[in-house]
């Protein structure tokens, strides 16, 4: 086939149409998978979408990940398809099985772009819904989360003032300190996380004042959030550093070769005249 190909057909094309012209049941099952995942990525967009309630957090984590999969699965299509359209105008009006052939794969991968563009256009929208619906609270955190949050502290600062006590219980305090650290610095990265989204939110809605005076405000609450986190961190990690050091009592005690006896003190020697630094050098 390659011997009859037209002049304007480069490598690169002759490599695409052969691929094409020899696809088998393998190359169709991949393309119904692709299919398959698409449609499955629309419905569940378009079910998110309708929910009445906010988004969960499981939605949201689905549609930061479908607005770069999908925008990215468009990219590709449009470059593969651009490919296809380069081949078929070689082949256009020429009657031969290629032309078919590529007519039906552009078709699927404008298909395929098209899909893709909207579930990209779906993941937005629903990002767009959970700003509106954070805007329209009164704090940035999800009760439970900022329920977690004081509780965790609560119980942190009643340990921090415990005494520290013997070795097995300043262990138990300094494991418990270290875990409480852990929380505090992962609470950082999350309100950081949020903070970031907040400020990044306002800056999209521009033109809605409303919406974007309350985002500024929870950005403010989760900068204020991170910066309380970040100096209970300090109190703690200086109690762990306390707690995880016991305090020595030394005791003067008699050197061993004069723990059993006692030797008579040696008698004075007279005081040699010179320096004593050049008595050292003598000796």
């Amino acid at each position: 086939m390659a011997d009859d190909m037209p002049v304007a057909v480069d490598d690169d094309l002759q490599e695409l149409i052969d691929e094409l012209m020899n696809a088998g049941p393998e190359d169709e099952a991949d393309d119904r998978e692709v299919e398959e995942i698409s449609a499955t990525a629309l419905s569940e967009a378009t079910e998110y979408l309708e929910d009445p309630d906010p988004p969960s957090p499981e939605q949201v984590g689905w549609a930061e990940g479908a607005v770069i999969s999908a925008q990215s699965a468009a990219d590709n299509m449009a470059s593969y398809a651009l490919d296809l359209r380069r081949a078929l105008a070689v082949f256009a009006g020429t009657g031969r099985p290629e032309e078919a052939v590529l007519r039906k794969n552009v078709a699927w991968a404008d298909a395929r772009r098209a899909e893709a563009v909207e579930i990209a256009s779906a993941a937005r929208r629903l990002l767009e819904k959970e700003l509106r619906c954070m805007a329209a609270r009164d704090h940035p955190v999800i009760p439970e989360l900022a329920a977690l949050i004081t509780a965790m502290r609560d119980s942190t600062k009643s340990l921090v003032l415990q005494d520290s006590g013997g070795d097995a219980v300043r262990s138990r305090k300094v494991g418990l300190l270290d875990s409480a650290i852990k929380f505090e610095d992962a609470v950082v990265g999350k309100m950081t996380a949020l903070k970031e989204k907040l400020t990044r939110g306002a800056a999209a809605f521009a033109g809605e004042e409303e919406i974007v005076q309350a985002l500024n405000k929870h950005a403010a609450t989760a900068e204020a959030e991170i910066a309380e986190s970040q100096a209970f961190s300090a109190v703690l990690l200086a109690d762990a550093n306390r707690a995880a050091i016991p305090v020595v009592v030394v005791q003067k005690r008699p050197a061993p070769e004069t723990e059993t006896e006692t030797e008579e003190e040696p008698p004075r020697q007279r005081r040699r005249t010179g320096d004593a630094g050049d008595s050292a050098a003598q000796d």
